[in-house]
């Protein structure tokens, strides 16, 4: 017969597992006050345990369920645990994240109700592949079959008609074909890198970076082309400290929104690159007068083969550009509105 664990080492052992499940586990006394809160709730809802004992349950996991259908009436009005609710719930950056929602009474010894408890899925992931799915469908079906139509009706012309065609109208045939299979060469190029940043873990080589400085060398290696469209790209570095972290990594990442920024901006533009320390992470920020983006594609823009309803689309280096902040335990995030620019924000660890 095995011997119980002595009370203290029963409760580490018992937070030992509750901090290694791999969903957020949250307790709330009849009051609906937070009484536990594990450490994977903590990444979802970004609240240090700390922070969160003791509060009302809604102000720490703010769902679009809160105000209209709490899932924890059902237990306290019916008595019964519900399963599979889908929600939406809001962190303490703003990020909305889609999460699974699981609930059941807690009761003491005697069978008496003594409070709730709430398990949450993180299933951003699950809905992301779901739409890029829907996404790369699409691709196949128009981005790729379109070139491929287009170089099969040419050729047909071609072979049947070429002996009554001059050298120009030939050559122009032939101009087009090469470039309909230069726009499919890219489009295979998009998939095949994002299959390997999908399948393969991004592999991180930690270094002191200094940040400003690798801006300030993809701004310089960007001026020719900002030039020709007589943008403006401004700095303003509040942040001169060094970071941890991979340089190449980063450096793609910072590419790809100055890009981005520099493709979508009208002629004679403005980009605004700022750095500045909030706490223990430095925030650059990627601020253009461009035509903003859609508010209906603004929650996919990190989605891998989105295409906005009214831009030539961002291609798979949004997707690219959030796995890398993602292994750096950072955050990316988007504000933008149609008419007044996109402003993209990077939140790094300092340490």
């Amino acid at each position: 017969m095995s011997t119980p664990l002595p009370e203290k080492e029963a409760q580490q052992f018992r937070r030992f597992i509750l901090d290694n499940v791999p969903v957020a586990m949250v307790t709330m006394d009849a009051d609906l006050k937070i009484t536990c809160f594990n450490r994977r709730a903590e990444t979802l809802t970004g609240y240090t345990t700390e922070e969160a004992l003791g509060r009302p349950c809604h102000e720490i996991l703010n769902s679009s369920l809160c105000e209209s259908d709490c899932p924890l009436q059902t237990v306290r009005d019916l008595g019964e645990s519900a399963t599979g609710i889908e929600a939406e719930l809001i962190n303490r950056h703003g990020e909305h994240i889609p999460v699974r929602i699981g609930t059941a009474a807690i009761e003491n010894q005697e069978g008496d109700f003594i409070g709730y408890l709430e398990v949450i899925e993180d299933i951003s992931r699950e809905k992301a592949l779901l739409r890029e799915r829907n996404n790369f469908l699409f691709m196949v079906a128009h981005d790729m079959k379109s070139p491929l139509i287009a170089m099969q009706g040419l050729m047909e012309r071609l072979r049947a008609h070429h002996g009554e065609m001059n050298e120009a109208k030939i050559d122009t045939y032939f101009q087009t074909i090469i470039d309909a299979g230069a726009q499919l060469e890219n489009r295979i190029r998009e998939f095949l890198e994002y299959s390997r940043q999908s399948t393969d873990n991004i592999t991180l080589n930690m270094t002191d970076i200094d940040l400003a400085v690798l801006l300030d060398q993809l701004i310089r290696r960007h001026a020719s082309r900002a030039a020709e469209k007589k943008i403006v790209i401004r700095t303003n570095h509040n942040f001169s400290g060094l970071i941890k972290g991979d340089g190449k990594q980063l450096q793609r990442v910072f590419e790809n929104l100055l890009d981005n920024a520099i493709k979508f901006v009208q002629e004679k533009g403005e980009i605004d690159i700022t750095t500045k320390k909030n706490g223990d992470e430095v925030m650059v920020e990627v601020r253009d007068n461009g035509p903003g983006i859609a508010a209906d594609d603004l929650p996919y823009i990190f989605d891998a083969f989105h295409k906005g309803k009214e831009s030539k689309g961002h291609g798979l280096g949004l997707a690219g550009a959030k796995a890398i902040v993602r292994e750096h335990q950072g955050r990316i995030e988007v504000k933008s509105s149609p008419a007044q620019g996109t402003r993209f924000i990077v939140s790094l660890s300092i340490t």
